[in-house]
């Protein structure tokens, strides 16, 4: 059985730290459904983004689709991603994730994703 590639959605011209989280969820989670987002231009201008070093990877909006979150509740499915993506926030300048996490199932009723 071989399965469907997965639809991978990223920035037209991703920086060194989306590339590195895309590699993290799609080697992690193997998803059938991958979107990251560079939103950080949205928040260069806020007041806790003053004198930071890295204000044009910042902030990432990210949505997948992936069956290891199955039996996982939202905070859970959150936290692994958190985990995940450890060395980024505490150390690459990531300031925030906003995240959808969806099973197949999910994303097949909720066609937001």
């Amino acid at each position: 059985m071989t399965t469907a590639p997965a639809s991978i959605i990223k920035s037209a011209n991703p920086g060194p730290i989306e590339e590195t989280i895309v590699d993290k969820l799609t080697n992690t989670f193997n998803p059938s459904y991958l979107k990251v987002a560079n939103d950080s231009h949205k928040h260069s201008h806020h007041a806790g983004m003053r004198g930071a070093s890295n204000v044009a990877e910042s902030h990432f909006r990210i949505e997948i689709v992936s069956e290891a979150f199955a039996g996982k509740n939202m905070p859970s499915r959150h936290r692994l991603i958190y985990a995940l993506l450890d060395d980024e926030l505490k150390n690459q300048g990531v300031h925030a994730l906003q995240m959808k996490t969806k099973t197949a199932a999910e994303a097949n009723k909720d066609t937001s994703v």
